[in-house]
């Protein structure tokens, strides 16, 4: 009996510690948990598009400038601009990428690329958050006349480009601001599915650095679908793998330099096209090339042409359907 009465008192005074420790820490200290500042980075005083004006309009006076295409400038001063994530890296086919996107009071839409030095940023900058950026200590210009926010960094042929930001930098960088809306006017994409989105598309005056990136839908037939004969990689030089005779987005053996494997789309009015570009190391790369006239939405950037990154599968309507499914499909047709 003593004994089952000192276990009854230890047990007692045991929960009584416990509960005590758990009052003196009920409110715990989660700012170390953050990887963006946990307190503000400053007040806005800039717009995306003032920053692409000043600094990614020419490299006539920027810090660095490799050619026409590449042009960066180091940023000394507290420029604090704030937008909204329109895309983001969640498939894996933009890589180390988020598009920041901010749509005025006045109707003013801009946009720009901000790279930051991760391989998983969609959990902490999910689509519809807003954040501020302090631009102080980063790099501004285009890459490949694309609008970007980054760090510079040497490649192993000696050239400097402008890459990704260093994450820790995103700690004293970067405010979060409130929380993620679904609704956000800067998730929308703008309509390029119709002739006057496809003439906007073709005219010459559009294809500036004010109209890079954009989050942008298209539609259209991808050319490669539409016949059955492999393509053969150029650094490869192998012959693109096909599965029960359908073709993929990005399949290893058609990879460029950069990874990335090209198809075209051509637009409804067939009097243009715009270049689908997808990562051979996403969960889009091995799903099979759609024959039939469906819409793209995700980053349109203009490089010698219009190009356009899917965010993810998701991006694409009518949706796609699994390569099993379409397997099961074409077997029971074939019966």
């Amino acid at each position: 009996m003593n004994k089952l009465l000192s276990i009854i008192f230890t047990g007692c005074l045991s929960t009584l510690a416990l509960s005590s420790c758990m009052d003196d820490h009920d409110s715990p200290d989660t700012d170390n948990l953050l990887i963006t500042s946990p307190t503000s980075v400053g007040e806005v005083n800039m717009t995306i598009g003032e920053v692409k004006d000043k600094y990614c309009a020419n490299g006539a006076t920027a810090d660095f400038q490799r050619n026409a295409s590449n042009f960066y400038s180091k940023i000394n001063e507290d420029i604090i601009i704030t937008g909204v994530i329109a895309a983001n890296d969640i498939s894996g086919n933009l890589y180390q990428t988020l598009l920041l996107r901010n749509i005025g009071t006045d109707g003013t839409d801009q946009s720009i690329l901000l790279k930051i030095k991760n391989t998983c940023l969609y959990p902490y900058f999910k689509v519809g958050q807003r954040i501020k950026v302090n631009l102080k200590g980063l790099w501004a210009g285009c890459y490949s006349k694309v609008p970007t926010i980054g760090q510079p960094y040497k490649t192993s042929y000696g050239n400097l480009n402008l890459g990704p930001m260093l994450f820790e930098m995103c700690r004293t960088n970067i405010e979060l601001v409130g929380q993620p809306d679904d609704n956000a006017p800067e998730t929308v994409p703008l309509d390029f599915t119709d002739a006057a989105g496809e003439a906007w598309l073709r005219a010459s005056a559009n294809k500036i650095y004010r109209n890079t990136p954009l989050l942008a839908k298209v539609s259209g037939l991808i050319d490669e679908a539409q016949n059955s004969t492999p393509a053969v990689g150029e650094v490869t030089g192998e012959t693109e793998t096909m599965i029960n005779g359908h073709k993929m987005f990005a399949p290893y053996e058609l990879h460029d330099n950069g990874y990335g494997v090209d198809r075209t789309i051509s637009l409804k009015t067939n009097t243009s096209n715009v270049v689908l570009r997808t990562s051979t190391k996403n969960e889009i790369a091995y799903r099979y090339l759609p024959a039939d006239e469906r819409s793209y939405t995700g980053v349109l950037n203009y490089y010698d042409g219009w190009q356009l990154q899917l965010r993810s599968l998701d991006d694409v309507y009518p949706a796609l359907k699994s390569n099993s499914e379409i397997d099961a499909e074409t077997a029971t047709y074939a019966q």
